[in-house]
């Protein structure tokens, strides 16, 4: 995840969490298929949020590029690896695949978040979770390693509270890979003791 600091900042802030279009519904389709579906609708509402929001061409392709490699992985997560430990100031996790062209996308779609994280260029604008991270993202510290399958991240923080958020969110990437598109139409839980900075 990064941190983005010009006028963007705001973007991907709102909780807005009631307004996830297509959650929850079944229309005969199988569950698979619906719920990508359902991420489609909340991208193209993100989308939507990001225009009103005045993000320019280049933030608007960028965007479109960085949610079909996440739908991409999300598709195809039976064949990502991931490894989750928990440290004393954030976590260490490990995400591979065998197979190198989704290695490669790992590895893209690891520098790619930690880019926006540091710009502000929020994404999963309803999602509580994801929220907090880019609030909080003067707070973060990330290392990435490339490995020849995939990376090595660790993420860490000197303020307790935001270790909590760190540990919450490698969490849910984990659900992200554990079940692909199911997870990612969810919002991620926060920790009961976390403080927001986000109201």
């Amino acid at each position: 995840m990064n941190r983005n600091n010009g006028n963007r900042r705001g973007m991907g802030r709102g909780r807005d969490s009631g307004n996830r279009p297509g959650m929850g519904r079944g229309n005969g389709r199988s569950r698979d298929t619906t719920t990508q579906q359902t991420m489609l609708d909340i991208d193209e509402a993100e989308m939507q949020r990001m225009h009103m929001s005045g993000a320019d061409s280049g933030q608007m392709q960028r965007h479109q590029h960085d949610q079909h490699v996440f739908h991409t992985l999300l598709e195809r997560h039976q064949e990502l690896h991931r490894e989750l430990e928990n440290l004393p100031n954030g976590i260490r996790t490990v995400t591979t695949s065998d197979n190198p062209e989704l290695a490669a996308l790992i590895t893209e779609h690891a520098h790619v978040m930690h880019r926006r994280l540091q710009e502000g260029f929020g994404l999963r604008y309803w999602d509580a979770a994801f929220a907090e991270i880019f609030a909080r993202a003067d707070a973060v510290h990330m290392d990435i390693r490339n490995l020849p399958n995939g990376v090595e991240t660790i993420e860490t923080s000197d303020d307790a509270n935001v270790v909590k958020l760190i540990q919450a969110h490698g969490a849910t990437v984990s659900a992200f890979v554990r079940e692909g598109f199911a997870a990612a139409q969810r919002e991620s839980p926060l920790p009961e003791d976390y403080q927001r900075a986000v109201t």
